[in-house]
């Protein structure tokens, strides 16, 4: 061991087989040398293959001869007390009579990267703890790029583990990404409340996106999918019937409720800017109350006079909240009489924004009314988005789209993250 200190041959080798039995290394790999740097708190942990000794092929584990070595790499590994650990080693190519010249694979780290096994078992629980990646790389010692790399690696590695024979419901969503009209769609798997995780991220909302991410699952699954929630996008629409045919189509509730909210406010804004021309403040402030699902107690006297008085907005408000028991009747017949009711009540006012949000929802009937077969709503997909947005928020945004959807996926995909280490 060299460092302050010089010992004799004999402790030197029990020194090397010390670490090379707490390094779990397999026969032949042996450490050689330890080498140890006070003023710098680091220890560096020498590995060599022996010469002479015949090397498996990395892709068809044939022993072959060992052709050259690349220069010396090092491996980041665990602290020991508090001195940074490193394992340098010149990695061995071997000559493959199939294959050709391969690098050998070493026991203690996955290809290409620069962390030990257990560094990086230890760096992915860190990473998924922290508040943000700025935390992480703190406490690892590490710099930005080491971590997104950890997270690449064990996003990849989840991907290739994960089962979904299980899935059989999907929530289809839109996300924002950079400033402007720049978009990500995501897949969420509704199948089980306690299950639920998001399964894909692409580019874009159009259709090419939608498909992407029913490609995302095996054909043979795609087949065992029940139903998918989604708004009223023809894109996603689209998709769905090109990708997964089987599958019943169900228009998210809660982007109908978005719909006539907005029908409300519009209306709001409108009649406000009327009635102030005549000097009216009627509607001033009101905006909350009228958007809210329930209206505080302080605010009912004053929220009830605005209900008996004759305008637009409570009339609009009305069709908005009587829209709710369309979700309550009992199967599809009654849902289609009660909106054919609503439908007809609403075309006979003279509230264009209503008018129009009830015009839509007529066009796309069948896919509301597939609601009383398939009650599902994209509202653990809303939950993901604003786990999301927390995440881009902590982030300060990504300029990336890899490096968003990685994100996603590491915190929001249930994954099976961690490295298979030795012991």
């Amino acid at each position: 061991m060299r460092g302050e200190g010089r010992w004799n041959a004999g402790m030197d080798q029990a020194v090397c087989a010390h670490y090379g039995r707490l390094l779990q290394l397999p026969s032949p790999w042996e450490v050689t040398d330890v080498n140890e740097n006070l003023p710098a708190q680091r220890v560096t942990i020498c590995v060599a293959w022996p010469k002479g000794t015949k090397a498996s092929c990395p892709v068809c584990g044939q022993a072959c001869s060992v052709y050259d070595r690349l220069e010396e790499r090092t491996w980041r590994h665990l602290s020991i007390m508090q001195y940074l650990l490193e394992l340098r080693c010149a990695v061995p190519r071997c000559q493959c009579p199939e294959h050709g010249v391969k690098t050998v694979a070493v026991p203690w780290a996955e290809p290409g990267s620069r962390f030990t096994l257990f560094f990086e078992r230890f760096a992915v629980k860190v990473i998924s703890a922290c508040h943000s990646l700025k935390q992480a790389e703190e406490l690892l010692g590490i710099d930005w790029d080491s971590c997104q790399r950890i997270m690449d690696r064990a996003v990849e590695r989840g991907l290739a583990r994960r089962s979904v024979e299980q899935v059989r419901r999907v929530g289809l969503d839109e996300k924002s990404f950079l400033r402007g009209h720049s978009y990500v769609s995501t897949m969420t798997d509704m199948t089980d409340a306690q299950t639920a995780r998001v399964l894909e991220v692409v580019r874009g909302r159009d259709e090419k996106s939608g498909r992407e991410l029913w490609q995302s699952l095996p054909e043979a699954q795609r087949r065992q999918v029940e139903a998918a929630a989604m708004d009223m996008s023809a894109s996603f629409v689209a998709a769905t019937v090109a990708e997964a045919p089987d599958c019943a189509i169900v228009h998210d509730r809660f982007h109908v409720s978005q719909m006539l909210n907005e029908a409300v406010d519009q209306t709001r804004r409108a009649e406000h800017a009327e009635l102030q021309k005549s000097g009216d403040d009627t509607l001033k402030d009101t905006r909350y109350l009228w958007l809210k699902g329930t209206v505080p107690d302080e605010q009912q006297p004053a929220f009830s006079e605005l209900l008996e008085m004759k305008l637009k907005t409570a009339k609009a408000w009305m069709y908005k909240e009587t829209f709710v028991e369309f979700w309550a009747q009992a199967d599809i017949a009654e849902g289609k009489t009660f909106f054919e009711d609503w439908y007809r009540s609403v075309t006979h006012t003279r509230l264009d924004k209503v008018k129009k949000v009830a015009r839509t929802l007529k066009s796309h009937l069948n896919h509301l009314l597939t609601y009383f077969d398939h009650p599902i709503t994209n509202a653990l997909t809303e939950g993901f988005n604003s786990r999301i947005q927390a995440i881009k928020s902590a982030a300060r945004g990504f300029r990336r789209f890899e490096n968003y959807r990685t994100r996603i996926l590491f915190f929001c995909g249930k994954l099976d993250l961690l490295p298979r280490c030795p012991i």
